[in-house]
């Protein structure tokens, strides 16, 4: 539903006046959801507490708005966001922002819900960004609209899935699959803004130089301002650190058991968060260690395969039908038929579910 077409009907939600806040911006820390009324809480999967963005940290998080007017929502934005809630219900939660219309009640807002499939968190709130920042009209254009928040805390996409659906896609698939790093805070200074980009899209060899230019440009200043930008500094720098430590602690751990499912996951990892330098250097030698001890060697390389399989599942799958995820089921079905092939059980059960999959008409 366009911003013109909600004009039409009167909004007569009542909230607490909030001043209004930009929509979160791609590459920042995603902000609170805001003083929001809830309307129906997710018992299965928060066992009915209220979502807090800083307490998900851990999860991918999608924060999706939606009316059950809306016809852009009923035909993809509703269905796309459940698909991906039930496909990944241990790494990935939903938050649906739901704008009233006309004498809206939570009653009704609740059993519109319940008739769209919605099982998810949903808070009830205004259109123009005075209860949420989530949800602005005026600068989202579209009542059909989400945010990809990453694992760390940060916005990794957001726009509208009903005309951007695979890119959407693409961002949770890349948010499910990011290096683990450690969490962010829930604010950090502004003038580190592009290092906490560079953190939320993790590029960590990005971090530190961009670091260095903030402080460079601070100079000698002592204010407030420039002193809580340095702390923050430290504090972004530090992340950076404890999360290259826990990557390699891994890896060294893994190489020396000589295991190879282990070794081949913190080899990924370590290579995609420090493709250059001492941690790229160290994997090098750790693979030449373990590909000369047979049979590790191609037992490695066979986990290699199956774990660029796994990574390249589309977020929605197995539960919808459609181009990509069918091309998907067809490499499955190719990878089984290999000899003793890797994750046999779990694609059994991917390919059984699929079956049964509905085509996706949205």
């Amino acid at each position: 539903m366009r911003l013109s077409s909600l004009l039409v009907a009167p909004l007569l939600c009542s909230f607490v006046h909030v001043e209004e806040t930009a929509s979160p911006q791609v590459g920042a820390i995603a902000p609170a959801l805001g003083n929001v009324p809830w309307v129906q809480l997710d018992e299965a999967a928060s066992g009915g507490r209220e979502p807090e963005i800083a307490a998900l940290r851990g999860k991918v998080v999608v924060v999706a708005s939606y009316g059950y007017y809306c016809d852009s929502c009923q035909r993809v934005g509703i269905p796309l966001v459940n698909a991906l809630r039930d496909a990944n219900r241990e790494e990935l939660r939903v938050i649906g922002l739901t704008v009233g219309i006309g004498d809206d009640t939570p009653d009704k807002i609740r059993e519109e819900a319940k008739k769209l499939g919605i099982t998810h968190s949903v808070a009830q709130c205004g259109a123009d960004g005075d209860t949420t920042s989530y949800v602005n009209l005026g600068e989202n254009l579209n009542l059909t609209y989400a945010f990809v928040i990453t694992r760390t805390g940060g916005v990794l996409w957001k726009g509208d899935p009903s005309r951007e659906r695979e890119a959407c896609l693409d961002a949770v698939r890349r948010a499910l699959n990011a290096v683990p790093a450690e969490p962010l805070p829930e604010s950090l200074a502004p003038e580190l803004a592009p290092a906490v980009k560079a953190y939320v899209e993790g590029q960590f060899l990005a971090v530190e130089p961009a670091i260095e230019a903030v402080l460079k440009k601070l100079g000698s200043k002592a204010t407030p301002q420039t002193e809580r930008a340095r702390s923050d500094a430290k504090t972004l720098s530090d992340l950076v650190a404890e999360t290259r430590r826990k990557l390699m602690e891994d890896l060294e751990r893994s190489a020396g058991d000589q295991k190879p499912e282990q070794y081949q996951r913190a080899s990924d990892l370590v290579r995609r968060a420090f493709p250059k330098g001492e941690c790229a250097e160290r994997a090098d030698q750790l693979e030449m260690f373990m590909c000369i001890q047979q049979p590790h060697g191609p037992e490695c390389k066979r986990w290699a395969t199956w774990l660029a399989l796994e990574a390249a599942r589309p977020p929605t799958f197995p539960l919808i039908k459609d181009k990509e995820s069918s091309k998907y089921a067809k490499e499955l079905a190719k990878h089984l038929k290999v000899p003793d092939a890797l994750g046999g059980e779990r694609i059994r059960a991917w390919l059984s579910a699929f079956d049964g999959a509905s085509e996706r008409k949205w």
